[in-house]
Parts: structure tokens; C-alpha cells; sequence
């Protein structure tokens, strides 16, 4: 007797390529529009998930500069971790969601 087998499919990281195309894709229409809010909401994308790093002292940002000062590479590098990181529980989260409901889960 063969037991049914029931085919999940983890669609997580069609979702992931998603969340990050759309990052990406804002950034690029900020730049091209010139639009103020939008740059706003981009320049928080990369400044918010530095401040924690920073006040805990991981140097994240370049020195010598004098108001806001731009992102070293170990700053880049972490934005990019951390985004990548929250987009893909984000995607997980939904991924689990859509599969109960279809039944596959």
C-alpha cells in the first residue's frame, strides 16, 4: 500500500528576488526622478539598520566626513546582510502562508 505524497512547494525564494528587485528597483526611480520622499525612504534603508551596529561600536561608516557621513565597506556589507536577511524571513513567512492555505504545507 503506497502511502499519498503530497508535493510542497517552497516558493521563498521566487519571493526573496521579489522583495530585493523592488528595493533595488526604487533606488533606481529615486535617482531617475529626482523624487525627495522616495531618496528619503531609500537613505533610511541604508542608515537605519547602520545606527545599531554603530552604537554598539562596529565602525560602519567612512571617517572624515562631516555631516552624514557615507558607509564604509564593512557598512555596505552588513545593509546588504541585513536586508537580506529580514526580506527573507519576509518571503519565508509568506511562502509558509501560501502553502497552508493551499494545502501543501
Amino acid at each position: 500500500m503506497t502511502m499519498p505524497t503530497t508535493q510542497t512547494t517552497n516558493s521563498t525564494p521566487g519571493i526573496w528576488i521579489c522583495f530585493v528587485c523592488a528595493h533595488l528597483g526604487l533606488g533606481f526611480l529615486s535617482t531617475v526622478l529626482g523624487s525627495d520622499r522616495l531618496s528619503a525612504f531609500i537613505a533610511g534603508s541604508i542608515y537605519l539598520p547602520l545606527w545599531p551596529f554603530k552604537i554598539i561600536g562596529v565602525p560602519v561608516f567612512q571617517r572624515g566626513s562631516w555631516m552624514i557621513p557615507p558607509p564604509n565597506l564593512l557598512g555596505w556589507l552588513l545593509i546588504v546582510i541585513v536586508w537580506a536577511a529580514v526580506y527573507w524571513a519576509v518571503a519565508a513567512l509568506i511562502s509558509r502562508v501560501i502553502n497552508r492555505r493551499s494545502g501543501t504545507a
